[in-house]
């Protein structure tokens, strides 16, 4: 790193205007997440880390197991909470989501947040997402065409998601109502939109 010649007399703002500038690179480029390691992993565990490779053949496929111990315990979530809901439907399905996300803000940041930034090789993006194609389903039973349900449904998990992750970010934010309002106003708007 080179030394930076010092600003002259009565130029001090230039030096902060650089700081804010050089903070702000570092800041708002986009960063990698730290995965713990193999090492931190068996420590966490009480084990060698030779043990951990008994399991797992790297990071990668452990981190892997992670994400999908997580995506089972979502479903498990969704499919109980359809399960005891009489009506069942897109609402049902919806508040089920994110009720599961505020239950569990780790593992749906991991899934919906994170998962893509990790870099694992193995990592399969298509699992996370048969939500879609759940409301998606849902959408096409309603009397939406294929064509139009698709993209249907990826409005309505952005809206879903926006909700989840704000609230999830943003804890103490002053919200006016709650998020089942929240969720099923959601509902109701695609609703609108598809008989109109």
């Amino acid at each position: 790193m080179s030394k930076r010649k010092a600003s002259p007399r009565g130029e001090g703002d230039l030096l902060r205007t650089q700081l804010v500038a050089a903070a702000s690179e570092l800041l708002l480029s986009p960063q990698r997440i730290e995965l713990p390691s193999l090492r931190a992993v068996a420590r966490a565990c009480g084990v060698s880390p030779a043990a951990v490779y008994l399991h797992f053949a790297s990071q990668g496929a452990l981190i892997r197991a992670v994400i999908d111990s997580q995506l089972l315990a979502l479903t498990a979530h969704v499919q109980e909470k359809l399960a005891a809901t009489p009506a069942g439907g897109l609402g049902a399905l919806a508040e089920a989501v994110a009720e599961w996300g505020f239950l569990h803000p780790g593992g749906y940041q991991l899934l919906f947040e994170s998962a893509d930034e990790l870099g694992i090789d193995d990592h399969d993006d298509e699992s996370r997402w048969g939500l879609i194609r759940a409301v998606e389903s849902f959408l096409t039973d309603a009397g939406l065409s294929a064509a139009d349900a698709r993209p249907a449904a990826f409005r309505l998990w952005a809206s879903i998601h926006g909700v989840i992750s704000l609230r999830l970010h943003k804890p103490d934010l002053d919200w006016p109502t709650e998020w089942q309002a929240d969720i099923q106003a959601i509902v109701a708007s695609a609703r609108r939109a598809k008989s109109g």
